[in-house]
């Protein structure tokens, strides 16, 4: 009798943890899910239906500052889709550096911005050029922290917008390609040798373009910025876990950046989340052009969001073509899941959908 009350004890114990799986698994299908990081450069309706299907939703952002005609151009995509589908798509929108030193230059920036706030852009976006790219007349490199930003900053904040901000790259991006962390910024920077810092030391260094935005932090503590790609701070949860400390107003989101949590380690990663849970923003960085193979697109798309939520809903031993040793999820609990998957775009991103 004392034997058989063991095996049903252990068969209900069984069952228990079979039931939480199932559970879990089944969570990714009946929560809704947005991905926070995606630029959709396609009038095409099928990815955004092949989104809706997985229960997810968009925040499109239009990125890149060289040329107006470019963001425009984004612009109309993001509008196009948002129109069919406004419970489906949102966007952010971001401003040209065309005539930067010219007189009136930040008037005709606000007056652009308000413009595509009132059309519906709930966010604005500032990318790794700023920094990396433009210089002055003098030939200096113009950083986020520039004095002559500050009016367009403080327009966003009295405006209750967010700012994303792509500032800087990933501390990889300033050491050789066989020192990178992960394969996929090794495979990134040699295909893009201008953005390979260790090959342009006259360059700001990854200390300045952090410091930049930190200042911007600093100066702006009103102004609501979610650092796009884990805040350029990917290598070290504890250094993220500093700057989220210091500025109550900044967040991050996660965008192509998930596998420099699978190189770190595990219980200090899962950790950080459960503690960060209302900072943290799900994104994949998904691009989509008019051009590309829809069907590869939608494919690819998929598998990343199943990837990413078997790692972080699951304790599973998994690998990924991202890093080289394999790794074990971090079997978050439906609260945190719901947050990052979910509620914190809703909360860091007013006016969503």
């Amino acid at each position: 009798m004392k034997k058989n009350s063991i095996f049903t004890a252990l068969g209900i114990i069984a069952f228990i943890f079979s039931s939480c799986s199932v559970n879990k698994k089944n969570l990714y299908e009946e929560i809704p899910k947005i991905d926070a990081h995606v630029h959709i450069r396609t009038a095409d309706t099928a990815i955004i239906q092949a989104a809706m299907a997985e229960n997810f939703k968009f925040f499109t952002i239009c990125t890149r500052a060289s040329s107006q005609e470019y963001i425009d151009e984004q612009l109309y995509f993001a509008k196009k889709i948002h129109e069919q589908f406004p419970q489906a798509l949102s966007y952010a929108t971001t401003f040209s550096m065309e005539s930067f030193e010219d007189p009136g230059w930040q008037e005709e920036v606000i007056k652009k911005l308000k413009k595509d706030f009132e059309e519906g852009a709930i966010a604005m976006k500032v990318w790794k050029d700023i920094g990396m790219t433009f210089r002055d007349s003098l030939g200096n490199f113009i950083m986020i922290d520039d004095p002559r930003f500050d009016p367009i900053f403080d327009f966003v904040t009295d405006n209750n917008k967010t700012v994303v901000a792509h500032i800087g790259e990933p501390r990889n991006c300033w050491l050789p390609l066989d020192s990178m962390t992960v394969n996929n910024d090794k495979a990134y920077y040699k295909e893009h040798p201008q953005y390979h810092m260790y090959l342009h030391p006259d360059y700001p260094s990854y200390e300045d373009q952090i410091a930049s935005r930190d200042n911007l932090l600093a100066k702006h503590p009103d102004l609501r910025l979610v650092g796009a790609h884990l805040g350029s701070l990917e290598w070290s949860v504890d250094e993220l876990a500093r700057r989220l400390d210091l500025y109550p107003n900044f967040a991050v989101d996660m965008a192509a950046r998930v596998c420099h949590f699978q190189v770190q380690d595990r219980q200090k990663v899962r950790n950080f989340i459960i503690k960060y849970q209302d900072r943290l923003l799900y994104g994949t960085d998904f691009i989509i052009n008019e051009e590309n193979d829809l069907q590869e697109r939608k494919t690819r798309m998929k598998d990343e969001w199943q990837a990413d939520w078997k790692y972080f809903s699951t304790d599973e031993e998994m690998s990924s073509p991202n890093v080289n040793d394999p790794f074990k999820g971090l079997d978050l609990d439906e609260k945190v899941l719901r947050n990052i998957y979910y509620e914190n775009a809703m909360k860091w991103y007013p006016g969503f959908l």
